[in-house]
């Protein structure tokens, strides 16, 4: 049966603009003959716009998974309508389009979907105003998209950055340039998004010693138009330079460079002093949770509060988002930790954010001295940062002094920083599992994945220290994925030995849960190998404060909603537990090896991990004890009602051969006899 009306095909090839349309399921029913001459003159594959072929085949073919989604959404009904930026790279150019996916009615009844594809410099005269188009083409020019990365510039953009366009497409402006975050830029293009509202601006940006004025124009379907153009010195009087460069717009604290140049001066007058480098733990949760105005009023807060222990000759800056500095002059008498013991007591009061809320931000606090660990400001601020990181391994605020032990531990930090970008597989990082067995019947219950390192030079390397280095960084994700790829690739070859693969729990750090593209590389991981949703488990942290976000909820609820299920970790040790159990989907619950460890020696905990059990099982969770070591521990749990446990009482963890050998071996025997 004919699917489409000659005029409808008629009308589509009038088109100027590229235009497919697909069945139901994703065959091209038709193209027209703007797309097939695009498609033919940079040989692109016939998948993506011959008659009769698989769209959806085409996309995942050639790797375009990100529009491989948005298809699927529009075709199964999930979405009506949608707008998104995509490009094609050849070899010697990249060129950038606009593609807006609808859902369209059939001739034979079926609602099949259309795509309109136009070219970027199409999209941006129709949907812009005339005279700042016209502008572009003297002013420097960038686009971001919704989650502020590059996806378009122009060449003035790279002559004023010094950076090519491969560089910058697809790179975050903050994670690109960290030195904008808390700048009016930032402020400007958040307000831009969040208001609808097109800003002018003026600001000046250190690292290019340039004065820029600034138009910001939000796209109608998300992200930002940026155009910009150096001010020079005539336009701008050198009293305002000097007056605004080195000035952090939020705090109207100096910044990186004024502080180092206040350092300069102190050191040249030999008065002993001491370096506090303090980043906010964990400040991003708040901005995910709140909004971004909340989190400059909790950061005004804090440096309001902090000023008040400073005397008038003592020094203070805003390295970064979420880093301050401060200097403090010694006093007689004094020792070292007394001046970081008064600023850790800073982060124990609450900030009052609107009428009904308040919250805490804890602080961790690195410490360096002079003269005692340097005559140098960039050693001084570098031996702090490393005492802050020192001193992140504890839990809560709480500071950290410097010593000389501690270089070694800068030098494995950057061995670690630089190992997490590199091959990860031929690095020595590798996947163990630890079994959850049911202690009546010996039965195995499930499993979890546990990240392990032997690294070719520095030997083991503690999950807790690489995983806290690779959210940092920003390499977490990588690390996540590389694990994954793994982990499914075990599970796809053997998944035969066994009637029902146990349920594997994989554990997702905070930043990640936020993370709508993580969770997207997870479903198509999973759709890749092959992997059934039901033997997967993604498990969270309830020890860790702020990640109770929409992005977090919206996340666990397309797991739950393609059969995964979500497991909480650590359970009783954290801020809001109630809070996790009443906004998440959670099905398994793993009390915390705190309580298990405490059986026989202390009636109250035991006490309390009795009334956890029931609790548990009064809201018809699945309940695992993890860090289960004694016989004691195993009897007292059992008593009590949890009998699905995890500890070294039954098994360390194992190498995935030696899982295989004792459990899906034996498993895949008992089913042949």
């Amino acid at each position: 049966m004919e699917i489409l009306e000659q005029q409808i095909q008629e009308l589509i090839d009038m088109r100027e603009d590229f235009v497919v349309l697909l069945n139901t399921n994703g065959v091209i029913v038709h193209a027209n003959q703007n797309w097939k001459n695009y498609c033919h003159d940079r040989q692109l594959s016939d998948v993506l716009w011959k008659t009769g072929e698989n769209y959806l085949h085409g996309l995942e073919k050639n790797g375009r998974i990100s529009e491989l989604h948005h298809t699927k959404d529009i075709l199964s009904g999930i979405v009506v309508e949608q707008v998104h930026l995509t490009s094609f790279q050849f070899a010697e150019t990249t060129e950038h389009f606009s593609v807006k996916y609808r859902q369209f009615p059939l001739s034979n009844g079926e609602i099949g979907g259309i795509l309109y594809t136009q070219p970027l410099n199409r999209l941006l005269a129709e949907s812009m105003n005339t005279d700042l188009v016209l502008e572009s083409m003297t002013d420097a020019f960038y686009l971001l998209d919704e989650n502020m990365n590059f996806y378009y510039l122009n060449t003035k953009t790279e002559s004023i950055l010094d950076m090519r366009k491969e560089e910058l497409v697809g790179s975050n402006i903050w994670t690109l340039f960290p030195r904008l975050v808390g700048t009016a830029f930032y402020a400007n293009y958040n307000r831009a998004i969040q208001e609808q509202i097109p800003l002018q601006f003026e600001e000046y940006y250190g690292p290019l010693d340039a004065w820029f004025t600034v138009k910001v124009e939000p796209m109608k379907h998300g992200g930002l138009a940026v155009y910009y153009q150096k001010i020079s010195d005539n336009q701008l009087a050198k009293k305002e330079t000097s007056e605004y460069a080195y000035i952090d717009y939020l705090t109207g604290w100096p910044n990186r460079l004024k502080f180092e140049e206040k350092i300069e001066l102190i050191l040249q007058e030999e008065i002993p002093f001491s370096l506090l480098y303090i980043n906010l733990d964990n400040f991003k949760h708040i901005n995910t949770l709140y909004n971004h105005k909340i989190g400059d009023k909790v950061i005004k807060s804090i440096a309001r509060n902090l000023e008040k222990l400073l005397g008038p000759h003592e020094i203070m800056g805003r390295l970064d988002g979420d880093e301050l500095i401060l200097l403090h002059l010694h006093q007689e008498n004094e020792k070292i930790e007394d001046f970081p013991s008064k600023v850790r007591e800073i982060f124990a009061q609450s900030i009052l954010i609107n009428d009904s809320q308040s919250l805490t931000v804890n602080a961790s606090i690195g410490v360096s001295s002079y003269p005692q660990d340097s005559y140098s400001v960039e050693e001084l601020i570098a031996y702090a940062e490393t005492a802050m990181r020192e001193a992140k391994k504890q839990r809560g605020s709480s500071y950290s002094l410097f010593h000389s032990g501690m270089g070694a531990n800068l030098a494995r930090r950057l061995m670690i920083e630089k190992s997490l970008a590199g091959n990860l597989k031929e690095l020595g990082l590798y996947f163990a599992i630890q079994p959850q067995l049911n202690c009546i019947t010996g039965e195995l219950s499930g499993i979890e994945v546990l990240a392990r390192w032997q690294h070719p030079e520095l030997g083991p390397i503690s999950p807790l220290e690489f995983i806290a280095v690779a959210e940092e960084t920003g390499t977490i994700s990588n690390l996540t994925s590389y694990l994954l790829k793994e982990v499914f690739s075990f599970i796809k070859m053997n998944k035969k030995k066994c009637s029902k693969f146990p349920k594997t729990a994989i554990n997702v750090t905070p930043s990640l849960l936020t993370s709508t593209a993580f969770f997207e590389d997870l479903f198509h991981l999973m759709e890749k190998f092959q992997i059934s949703p039901d033997w997967i488990e993604i498990e969270i942290t309830e020890s860790v404060e702020l990640t109770c976000s929409e992005a977090t909820l919206k996340n666990l609820v397309a797991c739950r909603s393609k059969g995964i299920s979500i497991a909480l970790d650590d359970f009783g040790t954290g801020f809001s537990m109630l809070a996790y159990l009443m906004d998440f989907p959670i099905d398994k619950i793993k009390l915390d090896k705190s309580f298990i460890t405490k059986i026989g020696f202390d009636r109250k905990s035991e006490a309390v991990l009795k009334s956890l059990i029931q609790f548990v099982k009064s809201i018809d969770c699945e309940l695992v004890a993890e860090g289960v070591e004694l016989e004691n521990e195993a009897a007292f749990l059992e008593t009590s009602g949890c009998v699905i446990h995890q500890g070294y009482l039954y098994e360390k963890p194992m190498s995935p051969e030696d899982f295989d050998r004792k459990y899906l071996e034996l498993s895949y025997h008992k089913q042949l006899n």
